[in-house]
């Protein structure tokens, strides 16, 4: 203990012992590499110290100054023996009332208000530009950044001499969590590895940080219990293990707990650092805009748990949005096919705000292109949910024209996904048809105005 680095003089081995300073890792090497893993950890800027030894005795021993000052079995800490808290949970009375939700309680959009909404639900703090926050930080990894936070679904890195590189993300929505603990989990693993998906990379692993109120409140384990068995179903559809991850306890406040939010962090492998990479920006005016659902797709009037319901009718109420487990993989694994095919000119998957907010995402991405498009659910549909419904598993792509026969032939291969061709790529602007009407027409600087400046004048008031 006494090799291990320190940031402060004068620690004792039980303080060395129980630290949990961050940007940590132990690594195992082979006998006589202990050079060679210097040298590469120096190169990084990184110090790097032999502590000890792996031996035969099934038991960790830590010593100070030569002196034996602790031993345990690790089983006790890391196997079968760790103690096991049984808590007693009860189900949240709150949900009887917030499940109740009827789609009637609350009136259909009118066209005419569908663009005003539009740029009200751009400038809420959960989907309004972070440009503001971002732009304060070096965001440039010793220059491998290759996508950097904003125009994409994830963060792209590349590791230098390997033609490789790794997409990153994290996510979670509280309010699906607090409204279905188990399923508002899955979609969070769900949507940070659709992020890593649209991004160019394959999703491989999660680190997690679990944030709830009191253990000892009944209805709040009883949520966490559920979000961890959630987050469990998620991982193993997905095949991303969980590699470590944290818990904060006993968020609270006068009225209660906070949302529940199991934060996920995705991590994804980007095979090809040069074509894989993909965007949330729109490439080429003339090009074809294509929706992926899963086949048979049947949730068009669904406004429970939405950013829309939150933010213009100030009700956190209804369902977290619909998520099928191997809807959600068929779909990933289609638009990584057709990423990887050099078919997609850009990819965005459909989340907070729905299929409108993602739409106007991308031509706030682009380099002053538009769309033009005409959405698959008309008539006897909602038009608040045709427009804002997050329902899942959704994923937003163009291609050029001469590369449609090529999607569909790629599509064929992966059952279980079929696409919708409802729009093109334009000069400009944003331009949303649904029955016949035209209810969005929005010029750039109409819909950049509020998600631009939502969050500076939150923090700093009005520009002048």
């Amino acid at each position: 203990l006494d090799r291990v680095p320190t940031r402060e003089t004068g620690m004792t081995p039980y303080e060395i012992m129980l630290s949990e300073s961050q940007e940590r890792m132990l690594v195992v090497c082979t006998p006589g590499d202990e050079e060679a893993l210097a040298e590469i950890y120096g190169k990084w800027d990184l110090n790097a110290q032999r502590i000890g030894t792996v031996t035969d005795t099934g038991r960790v021993r830590a010593y100070w100054h030569d002196d034996e000052v602790a031993t345990l079995d690790p089983a006790h800490v890391a196997g079968d023996d760790v103690p096991v808290y049984e808590r007693d949970t009860e189900r949240p009375t709150y949900l009887e009332e917030a499940r109740a939700f009827d789609t009637g309680d609350v009136p259909d959009l009118a066209p005419s208000d569908a663009q005003d909404t539009l740029t009200t639900l751009l400038g809420s703090p959960n989907i309004a530009s972070k440009r503001w926050v971002h732009e304060q930080y070096d965001t440039m990894v010793r220059t491998n950044t290759v996508v950097g936070p904003g125009a994409s679904d994830a963060a792209v890195v590349r590791l230098k001499d390997t033609g490789k590189g790794l997409a990153v993300k994290t996510d979670c929505n509280g309010r699906y969590v607090y409204l279905n603990p188990r399923r508002g989990a899955q979609i969070a693993v769900a949507e940070a590895a659709r992020n890593v998906t649209c991004a160019g990379g394959t999703p491989v692993a999660i680190t997690n940080c679990c944030n709830f109120g009191t253990p000892h409140d009944p209805e709040v384990y009883w949520t966490f219990a559920e979000a961890i068995g959630g987050m469990g179903d998620a991982c193993r559809a997905l095949g991303t293990p969980v590699t470590g991850g944290n818990v904060s306890l006993y968020n609270e406040h006068p009225e209660g707990a906070i949302y529940p939010t199991p934060t996920i962090g995705m991590l994804g492998v980007v095979d090809d650092i040069e074509t894989h990479p993909t965007t949330a920006a729109l490439q080429n005016e003339g090009d074809v805009l294509v929706l992926l659902t899963p086949t048979g797709w049947t949730h068009p009037d669904s406004i429970g748990g939405t950013e829309y319901l939150s933010t213009v009718h100030d009700r956190t109420t209804g369902d977290a949005p619909h998520l099928d487990l191997d809807e959600e993989v068929a779909v990933q694994s289609a638009t990584r096919a057709l990423i990887r095919d050099g078919i997609v000119q850009h990819a965005h998957d459909v989340s907070d705000g729905g299929l409108a907010v993602c739409l106007a995402e991308s031509v706030l991405h682009s380099d002053g292109l538009g769309a033009d498009v005409t959405l698959p659910h008309t008539g006897e549909h909602r038009l608040d949910a045709a427009l804002f419904g997050e329902a899942q598993s959704r994923v937003v792509l163009s291609v050029r024209p001469d590369d449609v026969a090529a999607l569909d032939a790629t599509l064929n291969d992966h059952g279980g996904v079929q696409s919708h061709r409802f729009g093109t790529v334009t000069e400009s602007g944003l331009r949303v048809t649904v029955g016949g009407s035209t209810v969005i027409d929005a010029p750039c600087d109409i819909l950049a105005q509020p998600y631009e400046t939502a969050i500076p004048e939150a923090v700093q008031g009005p520009q002048g």
